[in-house]
Protein backbone atom coordinates (compact mmCIF):
# COMPACT_ATOMS: atom_id res chain seq x y z
CA UNK A 1 0.00 0.00 0.00
CA UNK A 2 1.40 3.39 -0.98
CA UNK A 3 1.59 6.04 1.69
CA UNK A 4 -0.50 9.15 1.15
CA UNK A 5 1.85 10.89 3.56
CA UNK A 6 3.80 12.86 0.92
CA UNK A 7 6.52 15.35 1.80
CA UNK A 8 7.22 18.55 -0.04
CA UNK A 9 10.06 20.96 0.60
CA UNK A 10 9.92 23.24 2.50
CA UNK A 11 7.52 22.10 5.20
CA UNK A 12 7.34 23.66 8.68
CA UNK A 13 6.76 20.46 10.65
CA UNK A 14 10.11 19.03 9.69
CA UNK A 15 11.77 20.82 12.59
CA UNK A 16 10.21 18.75 15.38
CA UNK A 17 10.59 15.54 13.39
CA UNK A 18 14.22 16.25 12.57
CA UNK A 19 15.14 17.17 16.15
CA UNK A 20 13.53 13.96 17.40
CA UNK A 21 15.58 12.01 14.85
CA UNK A 22 18.81 13.61 16.02
CA UNK A 23 17.89 13.10 19.67
CA UNK A 24 17.05 9.42 19.12
CA UNK A 25 20.25 8.81 17.14
CA UNK A 26 22.33 10.39 19.90
CA UNK A 27 20.48 8.30 22.51
CA UNK A 28 21.22 5.07 20.61
CA UNK A 29 24.90 5.98 20.36
CA UNK A 30 25.15 6.55 24.12
CA UNK A 31 25.36 10.36 24.11
CA UNK A 32 22.62 10.70 26.74
CA UNK A 33 23.23 14.29 27.87
CA UNK A 34 23.51 15.66 24.35
CA UNK A 35 20.37 13.70 23.44
CA UNK A 36 18.46 15.29 26.33
CA UNK A 37 19.69 18.73 25.26
CA UNK A 38 18.31 18.20 21.73
CA UNK A 39 15.03 16.88 23.19
CA UNK A 40 14.59 20.02 25.29
CA UNK A 41 15.53 22.17 22.32
CA UNK A 42 12.59 20.48 20.55
CA UNK A 43 10.35 21.44 23.47
CA UNK A 44 11.60 25.01 23.45
CA UNK A 45 11.35 25.60 19.71
CA UNK A 46 8.38 23.47 18.68
CA UNK A 47 6.52 22.62 21.91
CA UNK A 48 6.90 18.92 21.05
CA UNK A 49 7.97 16.66 23.94
CA UNK A 50 9.18 13.47 22.29
CA UNK A 51 11.36 11.35 24.57
CA UNK A 52 14.67 10.26 23.08
CA UNK A 53 14.23 6.49 23.76
CA UNK A 54 10.85 6.40 21.93
CA UNK A 55 11.01 4.33 18.74
CA UNK A 56 9.16 5.93 15.84
CA UNK A 57 9.14 4.53 12.31
CA UNK A 58 9.72 6.29 9.02
CA UNK A 59 7.63 9.15 7.65
CA UNK A 60 6.30 10.55 10.92
CA UNK A 61 3.96 13.43 10.03
CA UNK A 62 3.20 16.22 12.49
CA UNK A 63 0.84 18.45 10.45
CA UNK A 64 0.83 21.27 13.00
CA UNK A 65 4.55 21.27 13.65
CA UNK A 66 4.25 18.93 16.63
CA UNK A 67 2.66 21.61 18.81
CA UNK A 68 1.65 20.04 22.12
CA UNK A 69 2.60 16.48 21.10
CA UNK A 70 3.84 14.36 24.01
CA UNK A 71 5.39 10.93 23.39
CA UNK A 72 6.78 8.96 26.32
CA UNK A 73 9.93 6.83 26.49
CA UNK A 74 8.28 3.38 26.30
CA UNK A 75 6.45 4.10 23.04
CA UNK A 76 6.94 2.33 19.74
CA UNK A 77 5.16 3.70 16.67
CA UNK A 78 5.28 2.11 13.21
CA UNK A 79 5.75 3.77 9.82
CA UNK A 80 3.50 6.46 8.30
CA UNK A 81 2.07 7.84 11.55
CA UNK A 82 0.15 11.11 11.46
CA UNK A 83 -0.21 12.93 14.79
CA UNK A 84 -2.14 16.17 15.03
CA UNK A 85 -1.58 18.78 17.72
CA UNK A 86 -1.97 18.04 21.45
CA UNK A 87 -1.70 14.25 21.04
CA UNK A 88 -0.44 12.43 24.14
CA UNK A 89 1.01 8.92 23.90
CA UNK A 90 2.44 7.36 27.03
CA UNK A 91 1.77 5.00 29.86
CA UNK A 92 -0.49 5.37 32.86
CA UNK A 93 0.95 2.15 34.30
CA UNK A 94 4.33 0.51 33.68
CA UNK A 95 4.51 -1.16 30.30
CA UNK A 96 5.03 -0.26 26.65
CA UNK A 97 2.68 1.40 24.21
CA UNK A 98 3.02 -0.33 20.83
CA UNK A 99 1.34 1.24 17.80
CA UNK A 100 1.29 -0.30 14.33
CA UNK A 101 1.82 1.16 10.88
CA UNK A 102 -0.36 3.83 9.24
CA UNK A 103 -1.64 5.24 12.53
CA UNK A 104 -3.71 8.44 12.59
CA UNK A 105 -4.40 10.42 15.78
CA UNK A 106 -6.72 13.42 15.66
CA UNK A 107 -6.23 16.60 17.65
CA UNK A 108 -6.19 16.05 21.41
CA UNK A 109 -6.17 12.25 21.23
CA UNK A 110 -4.76 10.46 24.28
CA UNK A 111 -3.30 6.95 24.29
CA UNK A 112 -2.47 5.66 27.76
CA UNK A 113 -0.95 2.24 28.18
CA UNK A 114 0.26 -0.29 28.36
CA UNK A 115 -1.70 -0.92 25.14
CA UNK A 116 -1.21 -2.43 21.70
CA UNK A 117 -2.76 -0.67 18.74
CA UNK A 118 -2.88 -2.47 15.40
CA UNK A 119 -2.13 -1.34 11.87
CA UNK A 120 -4.39 1.10 9.98
CA UNK A 121 -6.01 2.47 13.14
CA UNK A 122 -7.67 5.88 13.36
CA UNK A 123 -8.14 7.58 16.73
CA UNK A 124 -10.55 10.49 16.53
CA UNK A 125 -10.10 13.92 18.04
CA UNK A 126 -10.18 14.02 21.86
CA UNK A 127 -10.60 10.24 22.10
CA UNK A 128 -8.92 8.42 24.99
CA UNK A 129 -7.56 4.92 24.39
CA UNK A 130 -6.78 2.73 27.41
CA UNK A 131 -7.39 -0.73 25.91
CA UNK A 132 -5.91 -2.71 23.00
CA UNK A 133 -7.25 -1.80 19.55
CA UNK A 134 -7.39 -4.35 16.66
CA UNK A 135 -6.15 -3.72 13.11
CA UNK A 136 -8.27 -1.40 10.97
CA UNK A 137 -10.38 -0.04 13.83
CA UNK A 138 -11.63 3.51 14.36
CA UNK A 139 -11.77 4.83 17.92
CA UNK A 140 -13.91 7.84 18.81
CA UNK A 141 -14.56 9.72 22.04
CA UNK A 142 -17.34 8.64 24.33
CA UNK A 143 -20.50 10.68 24.58
CA UNK A 144 -20.28 13.47 27.13
CA UNK A 145 -22.24 12.87 30.30
CA UNK A 146 -23.44 15.15 33.06
CA UNK A 147 -22.16 14.46 36.55
CA UNK A 148 -24.55 15.04 39.43
CA UNK A 149 -23.54 17.89 41.69
CA UNK A 150 -24.03 21.50 42.51
CA UNK A 151 -24.77 24.07 39.85
CA UNK A 152 -22.32 26.90 39.48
Amino acid sequence: MDSRNKRYWPHPQWGAERLYGWSHALWRRGHRRLSLFVKYLNVLLFRAYIDSPARIGQRLDLPHGGFGVVIGPDVEIGDDAILFHNVTIGHARPGPVVIGHRFYAGAGATILGPVRIGDDVTVGANATVTEDVPNGATVVAQKARILPGKKL
